[in-house]
């Protein structure tokens, strides 16, 4: 990360309110907040921004979690990944196990206090 800029954090999850309640909860703290619906908008925004940290949602409609988790690994080796997925059935708590396995830094369970967002997102940038 460079000193001379705030750390940006890309938010590729499809569900807009989720999106927009992280956004709120990220307002006001040193970051530059970036968002896409799916994976594949994801990846343009890192095309075109410097992404210090992604948070990815596991199940999204067009490019998934696991493809896009991969793809940023290859491409953008230095950016921290959190992948962010429900709670409600063993095959979502599989797939953090999937994408922590893939090169992936950290793992969120939904649903997630606005705590926890801010303290795995400063893990990453410490």
């Amino acid at each position: 990360m460079a000193c001379d800029r705030q750390p940006t954090v890309l938010i590729i999850e499809d569900d807009p309110s989720l999106r927009a309640s992280m956004q709120r909860t990220l307002r006001g703290q040193r970051y530059r907040i970036l968002e896409a619906g799916e994976g594949g908008e994801g990846m343009k925004m890192l095309e075109t921004h410097p992404v210090d940290v992604v948070l990815v949602d596991m199940f999204m409609p067009g490019k998934e979690g696991v493809e896009t988790i991969r793809d940023i690994g290859k491409s953008y080796p230095n950016v921290k990944i959190i992948a962010m997925s429900g709670g409600g059935t063993k095959g979502e708590i599989g797939v953090l196990l999937v994408a922590k396995a893939m090169r992936c830094h950290q793992t969120l369970v939904k649903p997630f206090s606005g705590d926890d967002l801010i303290n795995a997102i400063e893990a990453q940038l410490s």
